[in-house]
């Protein structure tokens, strides 16, 4: 998970809550038209760089995802259509579980940021995600938010353990001197330091990397070890 920092509401969604104004009755998320939703969807990819907001997985376009609502909606009807509730997620049914992992086996279990689950938009949230080399990931020490957040979300499901440890090993980020997986070169220690810093940034397009949390934590990790092999070396020598 990547913190995301929230824009203003998109001015379709206020424009839409505004002229419902002389129907209140009628000013609930499942009104809103799927026009209206597909312009909310598109600014929520643009802050997330293009990521599920749980899972890091890639959403490509509008159609690849839902409209998630961090505290549910059968919980705190009241944010059903506030932006700042709301997040791009996979899948594109928010009722699809056949996946196993994510937004959809959240839904409907009561949410309170901060005390049992963490949200993709409180600050820093990616700190509290621990992810090794193998794809797996853990709360950090004491955090029990986060822990109940990956048991919730089931991120250790198998799938996403796999495609983690996949793009980990694609980037060359384990100290394996040989990879049939790895399509890029090892790195150097200091490679893998500036690329655990550029990763977690946006690119020219818009777009964030897949996975850039796990790969970030991979490549200071590998950067750690690869330092120690060093000085391992030079002492023997």
């Amino acid at each position: 998970m990547r913190s995301i920092a929230k824009s203003a509401e998109p001015v379709e969604l206020a424009s839409w809550k505004q002229a419902m104004q002389t129907s209140l009755q009628n000013l609930n998320y499942d009104n809103l038209p799927s026009n209206v939703k597909d312009l909310v969807k598109a600014h929520l990819l643009k802050e997330q760089g293009y990521l599920c907001a749980y899972t890091m997985l890639r959403l490509h376009d509008v159609a690849d995802c839902h409209i998630e609502h961090i505290r549910p909606q059968n919980d705190a009807p009241e944010l059903d259509l506030d932006y700042s509730n709301m997040a791009a997620c996979f899948p594109k049914n928010g009722g699809d579980v056949s996946h196993g992992y994510g937004a959809p086996v959240k839904a409907g279990i009561p949410i309170t940021p901060n005390n049992n689950f963490v949200s993709p938009h409180s600050p820093n949230s990616e700190l509290r995600f621990l992810y090794d080399t193998k794809g797996c990931v853990c709360a950090a020490a004491g955090d029990a938010a986060a822990n109940q957040t990956i048991q919730t979300l089931r991120l250790n499901h198998d799938t996403l353990v796999d495609l983690r440890s996949r793009a980990i090993e694609a980037h060359g980020l384990t100290l394996r001197r040989s990879s049939a997986r790895s399509s890029r070169a090892l790195k150097s220690a200091a490679e893998a330091r500036r690329f655990a810093i550029e990763v977690m940034q946006f690119g020219t397009d818009g777009y964030l990397e897949s996975f850039c949390v796990a790969l970030s934590q991979a490549a200071l990790d590998y950067a750690n070890k690869e330092e120690a092999r060093a000085q391992r070396m030079r002492a023997q020598h």
